[in-house]
């Protein structure tokens, strides 16, 4: 959703530029629209002052970690996994040290997910969190919750170089046989 805006000011300014105001027009609606829709995404979030602050941290900080895992060669669909669990795990952290109750935990979840809404539909959404909420801590996917959270409250008490270690973990998870294939193996 977050390329809809994009592509309204760049309409917009493409409107200005050759003086077509229909252009001005639907890029400024495109724009409004899209911010909209994503603020409505993210409305638990962004209107509840004990979890806007979580979420501004763990934006910034999902958005390092997944800098250091872009260019990795692992299959995708189990890169796709670990990322998904070990963001859950950072989310589930960050809620309990700022003592969110459970719909403020998924509001919170559905805020930051809603950031990769590209990545990650609803449906898989839905089964991360019944993973999470399972506490198999038996499955090999569990230990990417943990060090999840781990990161994030090393980060979280100064320690700068978490995020370095965090794409260093999903990079070994997604690489490790054992770990599932996809979100259907949970």
């Amino acid at each position: 959703m977050k390329y809809i805006p994009l592509v309204g000011i760049g309409l917009a300014v493409w409107g200005l530029i050759t003086a077509d105001w229909v252009k001005v027009g639907i890029g400024v609606l495109l724009f409004l629209g899209g911010f909209v829709v994503d603020l409505r995404k993210k409305n638990v979030a962004v209107m509840d002052d004990k979890v806007f602050p979580s979420y501004k941290i763990l934006v910034e900080l999902i958005r390092m970690i997944r800098a250091g895992v872009e260019d990795s060669d692992i299959e995708r669909e189990k890169l796709k996994l670990s990322q998904g669990l070990f963001f859950l795990g950072m989310i589930d952290a960050a809620s309990q040290a700022a003592s969110l109750d459970d719909s403020q935990f998924i509001g919170l979840f559905k805020a930051v997910f809603s950031d990769f809404d590209y990545d990650f539909d609803s449906e898989y959404q839905t089964n991360l969190i019944m993973f999470h909420q399972s506490l198999d801590t038996s499955h090999p996917a569990f230990p990417a919750i943990m060090k999840g959270g781990e990161v994030f409250a090393k980060f979280s008490q100064g320690i700068t170089t978490a995020p370095l270690a965090g794409a260093m973990f999903i990079t070994e998870l997604a690489e490790n046989s054992e770990f599932p294939s996809s979100v259907d193996e949970l």
